[in-house]
């Protein structure tokens, strides 16, 4: 099935952190044809990806509800999306939801046709004091661990790009008696947050060193984004 583009909003601006402004959740209505809840979260995040996408760069910040997949592991489907023109293939992941401060470019998440309701949410970007975090094998809560790998060199394969981007809520996932939100999320791979192509053999920034293919960044930053490396590798530091 064939959803329709999704075509966002909002020009690419010069940022700086004074343009950073809070504003209210902002969320859409969902995709037209969008799977139903019976069918697997993997294949329900895949649909609500549209087919294309017209990015720009509109950052602001809110306190809200948000599917956090900074320190996941993605994994490659067969589908792809056009960005700004640009092929990329898709991967999904699992990732914690969690509650609290988030950066996000609202041409992605303001204006789009996913998602909304309980049984959907955005991945976005914040810096918890804790979270759950995927090692390969199982799950642990933690604090965010930032690091940088190189994009190609083992055990990292490639990266993605989860801020911005739909996903379903799942069953949770219990680690030491405790069960945690999580969402099935989906994004681009080799796709850096200013919605240009990362090139092989970037320095990465992510949560998740470990991972085959890490959520991250690629660094240096350019355009409207340079110089704004440690703000989006620590946007609300708790110390």
């Amino acid at each position: 099935m064939k959803l329709p583009a999704r075509c966002l909003s909002g020009a690419a601006a010069v940022l700086s952190l004074a343009a950073l402004a809070a504003v209210p959740t902002a969320q859409a209505a969902p995709a037209a044809g969008a799977s139903s809840a019976a069918t697997a979260p993997t294949a329900r995040a895949l649909a609500l990806l549209p087919t294309n996408i017209k990015a720009g760069l509109d950052i602001r910040i809110a306190y809200r509800r948000y599917a956090l997949c900074a320190a996941s592991n993605i994994t490659p489907s067969n589908q792809s999306v056009y960005i700004n023109k640009t092929k990329y293939q898709v991967g999904t992941g699992l990732c914690p939801i969690v509650t609290g401060m988030t950066v996000y470019n609202k041409s992605l998440q303001g204006t789009g046709t996913t998602p909304k309701g309980a049984s959907t949410i955005w991945s976005s970007f914040g810096s918890p004091a804790s979270l759950p975090q995927y090692n390969g094998t199982s799950w642990t809560v933690a604090a965010p661990q930032g690091g940088l790998v190189t994009e190609g060199v083992s055990p990292n394969a490639g990266m993605a790009n989860f801020w911005g981007f739909p996903c379903v809520v799942t069953t949770p996932v219990t680690i030491n008696g405790t069960n945690y939100p999580m969402a099935m999320c989906a994004g681009p791979l080799m796709e850096n947050i200013d919605n240009r192509p990362v090139a092989p053999g970037s320095s990465i920034y992510t949560d998740n060193t470990s991972a085959t293919i890490p959520v991250g960044f690629g660094k240096p930053l350019a355009g409207s984004l340079a110089g704004m490396d440690s703000f989006f590798s620590n946007p609300f530091p708790t110390s």
